[in-house]
């Protein structure tokens, strides 16, 4: 797709991000009403009424106080807020990229491992919802034990328990999953 090159961002247009330290992060933002885009893990970033060169030095910003030593940011827009008909009619269409989230699933869950799912338009995933989206858990899987690791602000691993049965039941909230976050599912300890 052919970026889109002059004037200020404003709502309505679709803007690309890479960021070459880490893909995560790469997607198709599109510019809110507010103003911002909504990037998966960093949260709402204000981007109208600036030139792509300063919305990705913002996102460049965001992310290396938040997530990364450095980010090498690449922002083009690829669409506008609003085009001529004459344009639409002649430009090739393609589907919206949805941003994707990197999770890692580690225990008794039907596909362990790595996982990239892409985000729901609300930019909310619940920790169970991303489970089941990556296979669910396995037999044996001890739900009153699963567990959620994430990096603080140190960077230290912070466990966050999950309360599976709750959600099932719905008498809980499903936490919000985040980028980079691990899904620890123990094994059902058995007496004899």
């Amino acid at each position: 797709m052919k970026p889109l090159v002059g004037g200020s961002i404003r709502p309505g247009d679709t803007l690309e991000l890479f960021v070459e330290e880490d893909d995560a992060f790469n997607g198709t933002y599109p510019v809110r009403e507010q103003g911002d885009i909504i990037i998966p893990s960093v949260g709402r970033i204000q981007v109208a009424g600036l030139s792509l060169g300063s919305a990705g030095s913002r996102v460049q910003t965001e992310l290396q106080a938040r997530h990364l030593k450095k980010a090498t940011v690449i922002l083009d827009r690829v669409g506008r807020a609003s085009v001529p008909q004459e344009a639409l009619a002649s430009a090739p269409t393609a589907p919206p990229v949805a941003p994707k989230m990197t999770i890692y699933l580690n225990g008794k869950v039907n596909r362990p491992g790595q996982h990239r799912i892409d985000l729901p338009a609300s930019g909310y995933l619940g920790v169970y919802e991303a489970i089941l989206i990556a296979g669910g858990l396995s037999n044996f899987a001890d739900p009153g034990r699963v567990h959620v690791l994430r990096n603080d602000s140190e960077g230290k691993k912070q466990k966050i328990p999950v309360n599976i049965t709750g959600i099932e039941q719905g008498l809980v909230k499903d936490p919000q999953i985040g980028n980079g976050d691990i899904v620890v599912v123990p094994e059902k300890v058995f007496g004899f």
